[in-house]
């Protein structure tokens, strides 16, 4: 009774966005310093395999920003430590959400795909009530960071491959020189909370920043480019996909920004609290429950929570309320 309903809905919120651009297939090697080759698949594949077996410096710790100014009260920017083309995705931007008494502690929150200036605001504010500082952070592409003519942060994932690692490798560069700006601001005890997109995004630099031992991961997946080739949020990135690449090579070229090549990366001393959504159709369950199973293989400490519905819907009421409301108890039991 409560899954084709669930089914039914998700797909009707799904029909929402009428703006989503699809943006042309393209390997994409110059936007990671790959030279033209007779083979790009074979080159693209290639430099994947040198990042999953630690050959180059995709994710280094990009440091703390060299400056940073307050463009308005509690809006900070500051360069980021990744180029990409487009100039208005060469800074990062945070909202910062101070509590009354300082604490020590701090959340780096940062929101799903095509998130608008007002998403997780609500949580940010919460958050700064029960003595917790809030960084909320825009993802390449996305709000001010968005070029004029782009309606929608399509740019963060495309079929364009090479830029959709790029974007990946920036976002979690951002999240990590956030944590370094939190640092340089007293801040001892930080952690993230992710939606999405934004999930896996926290959860890799989790991965690789051992400074970060505390993270909810809302939307929770295994592989990017399965969720992209099996999800219904993005399919109209596979309608450009199809025809030059199969699942099989997009897992694989993908594999990078992919979570479940670095679950062993988290620290012992890391706690996780992975929430899923069992009607979930943009993030497929059982891509959901391959992440949860690579946690328990590893032996991590994390608490995983299969919610009653799915991914949109989980933005409805009373889900929503739910939600939040058990993020916020684990947080009063970790941080």
């Amino acid at each position: 009774m409560l899954r084709p309903l669930m089914l039914r809905w998700e797909r009707r919120l799904s029909l929402r966005d009428e703006a989503r651009r699809r943006h042309a297939f393209d390997w994409g090697l110059d936007l990671l310093g790959l030279d033209p080759s007779p083979d790009p698949r074979r080159a693209l594949l290639a430099f994947s395999g040198d990042v999953l077996h630690g050959r180059t410096d995709f994710f280094a710790d990009p440091g703390p920003p060299e400056a940073y100014r307050e463009t308005a009260p509690g809006r900070f920017r500051f360069p980021s430590a990744i180029t990409p083309p487009e100039e208005e995705a060469r800074t990062v931007s945070v909202r910062f959400f101070e509590p009354r008494a300082v604490t020590g502690r701090a959340m780096i929150v940062v929101p799903q795909w095509n998130a608008g200036p007002d998403s997780h605001v609500g949580l940010c504010r919460l958050l700064a009530r029960r003595g917790i500082a809030a960084a909320r952070l825009t993802l390449p592409y996305h709000e001010d960071r968005r070029p004029p003519d782009e309606p929608r942060a399509d740019l963060a994932v495309s079929a364009n491959l090479g830029r959709t690692l790029h974007a990946g490798r920036q976002a979690v560069s951002d999240v990590r020189r956030t944590r370094a700006w939190l640092e340089e601001r007293g801040f001892r005890r930080i952690g993230l909370v992710g939606t999405s997109l934004g999930s896996c995004i926290s959860f890799l630099a989790m991965a690789h920043d051992p400074r970060l031992r505390l993270a909810v991961l809302h939307h929770v997946s295994s592989d990017f480019g399965d969720v992209v080739w099996r999800g219904i949020s993005t399919r109209h990135v596979r309608a450009e996909l199809e025809g030059h690449v199969s699942q099989a090579t997009l897992r694989r070229v993908w594999a990078p920004i992919s979570p479940i090549h670095f679950v062993h990366r988290v620290p012992r001393a890391a706690h996780a609290l992975l929430l899923s959504g069992r009607y979930d159709l943009t993030f497929p369950y059982d891509l959901s429950e391959r992440f949860h199973r690579a946690w328990r293989q590893h032996a991590l400490p994390h608490r995983a929570v299969v919610l009653p519905w799915g991914h949109y819907t989980s933005g409805m009421m009373p889900f929503v309320a739910i939600t939040m409301s058990r993020v916020l108890r684990y947080l009063d039991e970790r941080l």
